[in-house]
């Protein structure tokens, strides 16, 4: 049996999986969200962390997960930051991915000449959400703290200390600060210059499939078996990949959750000359490139709840978008409700809905919002595909359920999707299929069901149009 464990955003899953890859059981917490100032986003690690222990005593404690325990696996978001004194204890709390506190610092090193360079040996495009510009916004507005830190960790590297004792950073986890030289796969000097910062104050650099046993004194502190063999893993970005099958040449893993991503593996750092695309490891031969949007769900959730006021659940909430035309009959939604990301890395990007008439009703509206997320991802596609052509699409997250919203991805590609037929989340599901790997299991030849959802040609002017709008808007917008 294989326990995988996933540190997201939104909650803490756990999975139980058998040597079928068959579910025995599954757990899960709500994560709770502090933004204590506006542009700010945290948790508080030792929730997430009695949320981490709790789903693992769930799953721990059906009769049915009895058999011998092969691997813990752990997967985590990327981008978090939290400052730790000598004895461990929590200086911060987490801040998250979302977290845009330092975004005048990112500004700044932007037009530094450093740049390029740093972008180059790190592969993380240099905006707020990057632990370096974090550490850079600690360092200036809260010396106190920064000179009392005596490591920089992210909510995995936080949850490993205390269930080990250990200060360890998967290669996966720690590309994704912006403080990993990722072609040599240890801590990039020319960052920790920029940064101000001794090697010595990060965790030191593992393997993802590095494995180590619940030592006794941290088994009965919470009250987990005694030498529960605990395997650090990845990132949730890199794992998803593995789990929703897109491994070969041409395929890109495309998740909506809360966030959104596309993302492509390859077996060597991929790197794009204006800086548009990350590119972080899964391990120590593979490689994950690709852009993420902050902007997915949300923007959905937003609509529903803090628009329209709506009772409707969120996964009937979209059906009346079915009965508008493709185009939304030319209404133009924007998502940047929380800044972006990838492709244009500017925290002050704003939403907006562009084209309105009174002939528009709230179907139209929920329409383009839908729309305007997949015109989005298709930006961060075409600077992908600017260095790796992409034929196929892997559909993963909460979007992935939605049929209807699946088919509007197709169409708006003209790219096959395909929709594993399983419920694990890929970012779990690519854990677990990781420890398999580092433990010498069997390929299992069935281990990744599902149907291909094939784009309609007579969608694709109405999409172009609709497309080429939202490329004129955003560009007009982000002068």
């Amino acid at each position: 049996m294989i326990i995988g464990i996933d540190i997201g955003t939104t909650n803490v899953k756990a999975v139980a999986v058998d040597d079928n890859m068959s579910v025995l059981i599954t757990a899960e917490r709500q994560n709770h969200l502090l933004s204590p100032y506006p542009g700010w986003s945290e948790h508080e690690p030792e929730a997430v962390l009695e949320n981490v222990i709790s789903v693992l005593k769930d799953v721990l404690k059906r009769p049915d997960c009895e058999s011998p325990i092969q691997a813990v696996v752990f997967s985590s978001a990327m981008h978090g930051w939290l400052a730790v004194d000598e004895n461990g204890n929590a200086l911060t709390n987490i801040w998250l991915w979302s977290d845009l506190r330092s975004d005048r610092y990112a500004r700044d090193l932007r037009r530094d000449q450093k740049a390029p360079l740093i972008y180059r040996k790190t592969g993380v495009p240099i905006h707020a959400m990057s632990p370096l510009c974090k550490t850079l916004w600690c360092r200036s507005e809260r010396p106190d703290i920064f000179s009392a830190t005596y490591k920089i960790l992210g909510i995995k590297e936080y949850v490993w200390l205390r269930l080990t004792g250990e200060y360890c950073s998967d290669l996966s986890l720690a590309s994704a600060t912006g403080l990993m030289d990722i072609g040599q796969n240890v801590w990039a000097s020319e960052a920790l210059d920029t940064a101000s910062i001794a090697e010595d104050r990060l965790p030191a650099l593992v393997s993802p499939g590095y494995i180590k046993k619940l030592p006794e004194h941290y088994a009965e502190k919470f009250g987990l078996p005694v030498g529960l063999p605990l395997m650090i893993g990845a990132s949730d970005g890199a794992l998803a990949n593995l789990g929703s099958g897109a491994t070969e040449t041409g395929h890109a893993a495309l998740t909506i959750g809360t966030s959104a991503a596309i993302r492509i593996m390859t077996n060597t750092p991929l790197l794009d000359g204006q800086m548009r695309t990350f590119c972080y490891r899964l391990d120590e031969k593979r490689c994950i490139a690709g852009g993420a949007s902050n902007n997915g769900t949300n923007a959905l959730e937003w609509l529903r709840t803090g628009l329209f006021h709506s009772r409707e659940q969120p996964d009937t909430f979209t059906h009346p978008a079915a009965e508008v035309l493709p185009g939304a009959e030319g209404l133009t939604f924007l998502p940047y409700l929380q800044g972006e990301r990838a492709p244009i890395y500017d925290a002050d990007a704003r939403g907006a809905l562009h084209g309105l008439t009174h002939e528009h009703g709230q179907a139209h509206i929920i329409r383009a919002v839908m729309e305007g997320i997949l015109y989005n991802m298709k930006c961060i596609a075409g600077a992908l595909e600017a260095h790796s052509p992409i034929d196929t699409l892997h559909a993963g997250g909460g979007f992935s359920q939605n049929a209807f919203w699946v088919q509007m991805l197709a169409d708006i590609f003209q790219k096959p999707v395909w929709v594993g037929d399983t419920n694990l989340d890929a970012s779990l599901k690519g854990a677990i299929l990781f420890a398999r790997e580092v433990l010498g299991l069997p390929k299992l030849q069935d281990d990744n069901k599902g149907k291909y959802i094939q784009p309609r040609p007579g969608y694709n002017d109405a999409y172009r149009e609709g497309y080429d709008r939202f490329s004129q808007l955003a560009g007009r917008l982000h002068e």
